[in-house]
């Protein structure tokens, strides 16, 4: 599943607030599905680009994904 503007609305590189999916996504592991987190965060350091126009900063952008949904109690298969 996607994360930002599938989970919580799209606010990144900030978490976004909940939409509602957090009892949608717990029938689903209750139901026997196992979910896979399948997003473009990822965990920055040292961020460079050749475009002059893009701004990158470090940050646990992944991290924070994941540690959502320990903090709502769903489990993630990988």
């Amino acid at each position: 599943i996607d994360f930002d503007g599938t989970v919580v609305t799209h606010n990144f590189p900030d978490i976004g607030e909940d939409i509602g999916s957090v009892p949608v996504l717990k029938e689903l592991i209750n139901n026997g599905h196992n979910l896979i987190l399948f997003t473009m965060r990822s965990n920055v350091t040292n961020p460079w680009a050749s475009e002059p126009d893009l701004v990158l900063e470090s940050g646990q952008y992944l991290t924070e994904a994941i540690a959502w949904f320990e903090a709502n109690d769903i489990p993630l298969y990988g």
